[in-house]
């Protein structure tokens, strides 16, 4: 491990100095083996200038710096003697060459050497683990950056120091064991308690591994350490959380219910069986859970017990019960995924008697559906004179028409095709006025919310001729623009109507007081794949901000006369059909009504 110290970063010569000193030294030998009668071999101090220049580690320097001193070696012996070259001479220079080019080879593999292994070292210190090298005496030989950020000591500040004393360390057993099984094993596990530098405590998982030479005599020990004090923390907080869950049961009436796999074994708390309504004697299983599910939801369940068994992570589902007395029970079952140490997969969940909150929401909808009605009827009020015109309407043109029939019959010689034409008018017209009570009947009738797929241009079409009488009369401006192709939403076609109705109406009262131009845009259009947006955007007064947030509140209205229950209604219609509803105010001025709801793609033929 001495090869780990020396590769430490130490302070490195300046390459241009050592550059000058090797030149200055090779000039030098030149001078003295190229114009001086010493009868030596001279040049074989160039060995001096390769070693130097070797030292910046250059490899290309060095490379230069060793054909460089060959050269000079040859020239001076060239330049010292005379044609007459003695065997001495010759063999003085080649010793040179020699231990030149030798010096140079091992130069130049020291370089490579020292680079690989700098190499190795940044990449340990790249890792986030700390590793720490020591040797038997417990001296820190090498310490990486991951063992820095860890523990707060540099690679300076620990070198040579003992790495237990240094840190505090608790094993878990006493020191000679982690030491003798180290010795016996070559490898050892466990996990430390240390202090940082700053006085801190952290728990570490460590794994050592033992380093011999070549003899089988133990010379060093790498360490890796991982920071696990979150995880402890974690884990602790988990189990408090657990001991938390346990006392909320009890205090809640919630069961547990625990299933292993792939045996399907279960294990069900008193109150599981208090909601299943069996014997403390009966032996849970699936068979005696679907025993109780209600027959309509007995496939839902026995595809969750599927997914279970696959190894699904979560189970969510909310089911019926069917119990002996005859009563029909709501449960919500949730569970987690748990790996054992014996392999065996376990879902530990909570299962919960939601009857009364499934009795209260039902209950919760029979009055948003009747309080839904009752704002129809006086919706229909405030628009007694545009249905009244819608229905006058077709039957003033059925009048005219007959009386138009009579008179045709009357002449001389009856036209009997005009008075077919005639009275071809009367039945369209007549086709007309009952769509139009039709429609009416239809928002005044109280009944239970039928969803149905629903054309959403035919429907913003029908709330546009309910309300044209009152467009009409505020002289507004108004514009349709409709989806291409049309789209299909599932839901309750009456409700929906009363939605759109309800906006268009809150527009056209919000333009009442506009003295400019008076515009009102309708318009359908598709969100994205799976949702539908209606549209409604007025030229009117617009919503302040201290209203904004309160828009769709029951009992808030801006209206002296109003009751405050209309955008509350729509926003309860909206939201039961899986829809949302929201207001904005565009800097053109006027506000925006936007509400979306799922396109249906054949989710109602499923159903």
């Amino acid at each position: 491990m001495k090869a780990c110290r020396r590769a430490l970063p130490t302070v490195p010569l300046d390459a241009n100095v050592v550059s000058m000193l090797a030149g200055a030294i090779a000039l030098v030998v030149f001078i003295i083996d190229a114009l001086t009668p010493l009868d030596i071999a001279i040049a074989v101090f160039y060995v001096v200038v390769v070693l130097l220049v070797a030292s910046t580690g250059n490899r290309s320097s060095t490379v230069a710096a060793a054909w460089g001193c060959v050269v000079l070696t040859l020239l001076g012996f060239v330049m010292s003697h005379d044609e007459a070259y003695s065997s001495g001479a010759a063999a003085r220079c080649a010793v040179s060459l020699l231990a030149i080019a030798t010096t140079s080879m091992l130069a130049l593999r020291n370089q490579a050497a020292t680079t690989t292994l700098r190499e190795q070292l940044e990449l340990l210190n790249l890792a986030h683990d700390a590793i720490v090298v020591h040797d038997m005496n417990d001296r820190i030989t090498f310490w990486n950056h991951g063992a820095q950020a860890l523990y707060g000591w540099t690679a300076q500040q620990a070198l040579g120091q003992s790495l237990q004393d240094m840190t505090q360390t608790v094993f878990p057993v006493p020191y000679d064991e982690v030491r003798a099984e180290l010795l016996r094993t070559n490898r050892w596990h466990g996990e430390l308690t240390r202090v940082r530098q700053d006085g801190s405590a952290v728990v570490i998982s460590s794994r050592a591994a033992l380093w011999r030479d070549e003899k089988g005599n133990p010379r060093a020990v790498l360490a890796t350490n991982n920071d696990i004090t979150g995880r402890k923390q974690a884990e602790q907080a988990l189990e408090r959380s657990e001991a938390f869950l346990r006392d909320a049961q009890r205090l809640s009436s919630t069961g547990s219910i625990a299933v292993r796999f792939p045996d399907g074994e279960m294990w069900w708390s008193d109150e599981a069986y208090r909601i299943f309504d069996y014997p403390r004697d009966t032996v849970p299983s699936i068979d005696a859970v679907l025993a109780r599910t209600h027959p309509d939801d007995l496939a839902l369940v026995r595809g969750v017990f599927g997914q279970a068994a696959g190894g699904e992570t979560l189970v969510d589902i909310e089911h019926r019960l069917s119990m002996p007395d005859g009563s029909v029970k709501y449960v919500h079952y949730v569970a987690r995924l748990a790996t054992r140490q014996s392999g065996h997969r376990e879902y530990v969940g909570a299962l919960m008697d939601i009857t009364g909150t499934r009795r209260a929401q039902e209950a919760l909808a029979r009055s948003n559906d009747e309080l839904a009605h009752a704002t129809r009827i006086t919706m229909l009020g405030e628009l007694a004179a545009s249905i009244a015109h819608e229905v006058t309407q077709p039957i003033a043109a059925i009048v005219t028409s007959g009386g138009a029939a009579l008179r045709w019959l009357n002449r001389p010689t009856p036209e009997i095709s005009e008075t077919a034409q005639s009275i071809a008018q009367m039945i369209r017209d007549a086709k007309r006025a009952d769509e139009v009570i039709q429609r009416i009947r239809a928002m005044a009738r109280k009944r239970d919310r039928l969803p149905a797929p629903v054309d959403l241009n035919g429907m913003v079409g029908e709330s546009i001729e309910l309300v044209r009488r009152e467009l009409e009369r505020h002289r507004i401006d108004l514009r349709v623009e409709l989806a291409e192709p049309s789209l299909t939403a599932y839901c309750d076609r009456v409700q929906l109507q009363q939605v759109l109705i309800n906006l268009i109406m809150n527009a056209v009262q919000a333009m009442a007081e506009v003295a400019g131009p008076r515009t009102l845009l309708i318009a359908a259009r598709r969100l994205d794949g799976e949702e539908a947006q209606v549209i409604v955007q007025d030229s009117g007064t617009g919503i302040s901000d201290e209203h904004a947030g309160r828009l769709f509140n029951t009992f808030f209205t801006t209206r002296d006369d109003g009751m405050g229950m209309g955008l509350s209604i729509c926003r309860s219609i909206v939201e039961a059909h899986g829809g949302r509803i929201w207001a904005e105010s565009p800097p053109t001025g006027g506000a925006v009504l936007k509400f979306v709801l799922p396109v249906d793609e054949g989710r109602s033929h499923e159903q």
